[in-house]
């Protein structure tokens, strides 16, 4: 079993954040283990959806809204299952996003945990830092490193 857990303050109100969280067709914009989904079905709370994990793995899931509170997803089949819940708690004008994933994993990943349970860490924590800046009207800003020329690394 996996478990990952991060928690972010967001300078913006607590509907900003669930209008960012709660649109999860979105998902591939924060999360990168997301490639393509497919919804099955919709209800009023509920979403029953395929999605394919690096173009290569297809799981199954479902999505439960408490509007304005938390995100639950629950796979259900495929190489992940498990659950993945993200909460909000106001902090007076701000927000407090946590995300909590609890999964296991089959397949040859499973033989790694120890790789997978970083992977995943590092995959919350940016999706975290992509909500937080989408919420709070940010641009995404990738720092970049100055270049050098083959040149320059021989002269040191």
């Amino acid at each position: 079993m996996v478990e990952i857990k991060v928690k972010i303050q967001i300078d913006a109100p607590i509907e900003k954040v669930w209008n960012v969280i709660s649109q999860v067709d979105n998902d591939s914009e924060f999360w990168n283990i997301t490639k393509v989904q497919r919804n099955i079905s919709k209800k009023e709370n509920e979403i029953v959806r395929e999605i394919m994990i690096d173009k290569i793995d297809k799981c199954s899931q479902t999505i439960t809204f408490l509007p304005k509170e938390a995100v639950h997803v629950k796979w259900t089949k495929g190489v992940i299952t498990g659950t993945k819940d993200m909460s909000l708690t106001m902090l007076g004008s701000a927000t407090l996003l946590e995300v909590k994933m609890d999964y296991t994993i089959s397949g040859p990943s499973r033989f790694f945990p120890g790789k997978l349970k970083e992977k995943l860490q590092i995959e919350a924590e940016y999706a975290l830092d992509l909500i937080k800046e989408k919420s709070e009207g940010k641009a995404h800003f990738i720092p970049m490193e100055p270049r050098k020329f083959w040149a320059d690394m021989i002269r040191g």
